[in-house]
């Protein structure tokens, strides 16, 4: 991190602005096989400060006695003393050298955090982004002042910077990589860096090593806080709860959290809002670690014992895995709409089971590629099914794309016919959602063969359904109306109700579009009454908005208010933001509204939206106040709102919609 060298141009800064007259050093290996001892030490400070070999007491404590009477003497001088004690290992390594008198002061430098010195506490972290390139840019202009990487890198110095995780050795020691080969491009080094099997045997110049300056740290933890370690880098996410890491170690609450504590002190975890993570490459070093464990060496006198081991460690890994599956089924039970009753050691509420799966999203998503890796196929099929609840509640189809395509990949290569089935018609969904309509529709045709072969007609129904959705969302109503009365007539054979009502809700919508709104208005008004019969209330306010569009194209303008209405309290009564934002955004598209009438419907769905962290819609939500507001001739509101908005599509990444939103801006600024 660069703690002797900050402690050295402080000091020096400080002798040079006359706080100090002088200033004695020592560096006492504290991670070393010898670190130095306290009255080594003292005896070197000694003869420091000028006492004579022959003078120098035997005996520890007459060295402290006289350590602290020479220091007393040059305080009675006038003269002020800088001691700099570097790389100590432990409280009890420094106490002695404390000046014990208010004119000196001592300077101490400590891979651990010395909570009990009684001391001011520094603790230092990795640089910034653009303190991580300065440090770079001076290092390579101080070799040579002409060397032209420099002035033209600036984006490549980036990359770099980040590669070495903003590490101040790291960062040496790549600029002396770049020195050593001066025509080395920067870009090429990162593209060695970023292929490297291991970026820890990359950052070593002869000289310094990051993997060894780690193992400093690492040599000297307790075996059980040294196994803690290696464990952690099992973990599928970038960091870990107190539960998931006594989970881990097999070990109680208080105990782990002694041990995470300790970890911290010796900055190899950073501790932030209760939960725990590692520096990029402090993270590649515990890997390192805990591979080795799972691959012990072969045919020596250790086998027995590092077979065990990595039989350990392996069993403790899918402990892991299991709680992450486990827990995930309990919290996404909540999302559901018999989830308003608590049950025993399970979350209270919905709100603490998204609060649990929010903070764990990273790991969940991790975890299934971990146990497709690990070779855990049951969980690597499954969670990804559990995870669809809390995926489509908050919009997250990236992430479920990405752990369903692993599911299809695991489930066919097991064998598994009808979970690959429902895999694929999951990925459909997802893919869909994402507007990937051509690999959806791919998708759903894996589903619609797997489900066939099994003779699975409402499950082959549940695919005609979203497949009809994709082919209505993609401008092909004709296709999707002839999927939609194939999926509404098997379930009719079923007796699914609930697939029965979806897969009517959505013949609605194909319906309107080929303009027979009194077929759909039927359709649409059946799929409510099924959903609120079946206490499905977020359903139920889809399919009555789906009854307002056609209620509204028929002309029936006050019933397509009135269903809008209904709409509006099945949604909030389903406590999902995000069906409660949709149901705002459908009564602002009615007609005969006022203008007020119209923007107070879009406050409300942007306030939805922003409570459900649906970020593209927001966007839209802002969008539609915007021209409200321009309707309204209420100029600056609308520009106001129309900036909000195009900087959330930015944000987002959807250049078109942010440059639309610009005109408008542009138009009424004009």
């Amino acid at each position: 991190m660069g703690k002797t060298a900050l402690a050295l141009t402080a000091g020096h800064a400080a002798i040079e602005a006359g706080y100090f007259d002088g200033s004695v050093f020592i560096d006492l290996h504290g991670y070393d096989e010898s670190p130095v001892q306290g009255g080594q030490a003292l005896e070197a400070f000694l003869r420091a400060l000028g006492v004579a070999y022959d003078a120098v007491p035997e005996a520890v404590e007459e060295r402290a006695a006289l350590y602290r009477t020479e220091l007393a003497a040059l305080a009675s001088q006038g003269r002020r003393l800088l001691i700099v004690a570097d790389n100590a290992l432990s409280v009890d390594q420094v106490r002695l050298l404390l000046p014990g008198n208010g004119a000196h002061r001592l300077l101490v430098t400590s891979r651990h955090t010395l909570a009990t010195l009684n001391a001011r506490l520094l603790d230092l972290g990795v640089l910034g982004p653009q303190a991580a390139v300065a440090l770079l840019r001076h290092a390579l202009l101080t070799a040579n002042p002409t060397d032209r990487r420099v002035t033209k890198a600036d984006t490549a110095l980036e990359e770099l910077a980040s590669l070495c995780g903003h590490l101040p050795l790291a960062l040496h020691i790549s600029a002396a990589l770049l020195i050593l080969e001066p025509c080395q491009t920067i870009t090429e080094l990162n593209a060695e860096l970023t292929t490297a099997q291991s970026r820890l045997s990359f950052l070593d110049d002869g000289e310094r090593a990051v993997r060894a300056s780690f193992g400093l740290s690492y040599r000297r933890l307790p075996p059980d806080y040294a196994a803690l370690f290696r464990l952690l880098a099992l973990n599928p996410g970038p960091d870990i709860g107190l539960g998931a890491a006594a989970v881990l170690a097999d070990l109680p609450l208080p105990t782990v959290r002694i041990v995470l504590r300790s970890l911290v002190q010796a900055h190899l975890l950073v501790c932030l809002n209760q939960r725990w993570s590692m520096h990029d490459l402090v993270r590649d070093y515990a890997s390192e670690l805990a591979h080795s464990v799972s691959n012990p060496p072969q045919h020596t006198a250790a086998e027995g014992a590092g077979q065990e081991a990595a039989t350990e460690q392996a069993r403790l890994h899918r402990r892991l895995l299991e709680h992450y599956a486990t827990t995930t089924v309990s919290a996404c039970a909540r999302l559901g709409v018999q989830a308003a009753s608590p049950a025993p050691d399970d979350f209270a509420d919905r709100n603490e089971a998204l609060a649990w799966l929010d903070d764990e999203r990273a790991n969940l998503t991790g975890s299934v590629a971990a146990a497709a890796d690990a070779g855990h196929h049951d969980i690597a099929v499954n969670l990804p099914v559990v995870l669809y609840d809390y995926f489509t509640w908050r919009g997250y189809y990236d992430d479920l794309i990405s752990v369903t395509k692993i599911a299809c990949r695991i489930a066919h290569q097991t064998g598994a016919l009808a979970a690959e089935a429902g895999a694929w018609n999951n990925l459909g969904i997802a893919l869909s959602e994402a507007s990937r309509y051509e690999e959806a529709f791919r998708a759903y045709d894996r589903a619609l063969g797997l489900f066939t072969s099994l003779g699975n007609e409402n499950e082959r129904g549940k695919v005609l359904n979203g497949l009809g959705l994709a082919l209505w969302e993609y401008g092909r109503p004709a296709e999707a109306l002839r999927a939609h009365q194939e999926a509404v007539a098997i379930q009719r054979v079923t007796g699914d109700l609930r697939e029965q009502a979806a897969a009517l809700n959505n013949l609605s919508l194909a319906l309107q579009d080929l303009e027979d709104y009194a077929e759909a208005c039927a359709a649409a008004e059946e799929a409510a009454s099924h959903f609120q019969g079946l206490g499905d209330t977020a359903d139920e306010a889809s399919a009555l908005c789906t009854a307002a569009f056609a209620l509204q194209a028929s002309g029936k303008i006050k019933e397509a208010h009135a269903a809008c209405r209904r709409a509006l309290t099945a949604s909030r009564a389903a406590g999902n933001p995000l069906t409660e934002a949709a149901t705002l955004m459908t009564c602002a598209q009615l007609d005969d509204l006022t203008t007020q009438q119209q923007i107070d419907y879009l406050l409300q769905a942007e306030a939805a939206c922003e409570r459900a962290n649906a970020a593209e819609l927001r966007a839209t939500a802002l969008s539609g106040i915007g021209l409200a507001f321009t309707a309204a001739g209420e100029r600056d509101q609308a520009v106001a709102h129309f900036g909000r908005a195009q900087r959330l599509f930015e944000e987002l990444g959807l250049t078109k919609q942010a440059a639309e939103v610009g005109e408008e801006i542009a138009a009424l600024q004009s």
